[in-house]
């Protein structure tokens, strides 16, 4: 009992003390007499409190992000789908105004007296053959041509009921008679006043479309146009421009090759004459 008694003792005279040892603190940094100390636990403590503060603000930032992740992941969602519906619209709407100017350019430069079947290309051209997406239910048959304007484009060599296939100038399974006339020309189907400079065969080839077994006597120059003239195309329709002319003096016959007024990868709208 005396022992407890005496440990109770120590424990009431240590608060007792604590107590007055507190009271004495304040009275004296009311008087300003321990400013030294609070000027040293303020540097101590000061950074201490800084960075703990600025660490919390970080975990509490980082924590509300992570509970936000499904409401920044719907947000993607809907961002993303906003950017795709503006895609297919800007691709719409350039397939739209490719397909009007190439109508434009059929009527300006197209036989009235011809039918045609507007047609779209499904795909790269790939061997140099094109797939388009009109075949036997409009009436297309294998040897229709296929044109743009006045600008030949190629033959129909397979059919289906929905699509077709069309060997293009380039491809090495292509042959056809040609003339070279003076340069350039708008309507190679209106040859009135056009000086023809040479006849010709273009042939896809490795390395371009080549035109060989032109005349040597022929005042033939680079820039020059080339016009398909071949019983199976049936009309005069423009090709590109003469480009490499040879100039080699023993030859019998010039050789050179075929820059075509367009880029067969970018065509998008074709029209392929069919019988009436």
């Amino acid at each position: 009992m005396k022992k407890d008694s005496k440990k109770i003792s120590i424990e009431y005279l240590a608060l007792l003390g604590g107590i007055i040892f507190s009271i004495g603190l304040l009275i004296l940094d009311s008087l300003g007499a321990v400013s030294f100390l609070r000027s040293g636990i303020s540097f101590v403590m000061d950074p201490v409190a800084y960075h703990g503060s600025y660490v919390g603000s970080e975990a509490r930032g980082y924590f509300e992000t992570f509970g936000r992740l499904n409401e920044f992941r719907k947000e993607y969602s809907e961002l993303s789908m906003k950017v795709y519906e503006q895609e297919v619209d800007s691709a719409f709407y350039s397939t739209l105004k490719e397909e009007n100017e190439a109508l434009k350019k059929q009527i300006a430069l197209g036989n009235i007296e011809q039918k045609y079947v507007l047609a779209k290309v499904l795909s790269p051209q790939e061997n140099n053959l094109l797939r388009i997406n009109k075949g036997k239910n409009e009436g297309i048959a294998v040897g229709d041509v296929v044109v743009l304007g006045n600008m030949y484009i190629g033959l129909v060599v397979e059919v289906d009921e929905k699509g077709s296939l069309v060997r293009l100038p380039s491809n090495r399974g292509s042959s056809l008679e040609a003339i070279v006339i003076e340069g350039e020309i708008e309507n190679a189907r209106n040859m009135d006043g056009i000086t023809v400079l040479s006849k010709g065969v273009v042939e896809g080839a490795p390395d371009g479309l080549k035109i060989e077994n032109m005349s040597m006597n022929a005042s033939l120059k680079n820039g020059d146009t080339v016009v398909i003239n071949d019983t199976r195309v049936g009309e005069y329709l423009v090709l590109g421009s003469l480009v490499g002319l040879s100039e080699n003096p023993a030859a019998t016959s010039r050789t050179g090759y075929v820059s075509p007024f367009f880029d067969y990868d970018r065509l998008m709208t074709v029209f392929v004459m069919i019988e009436s």
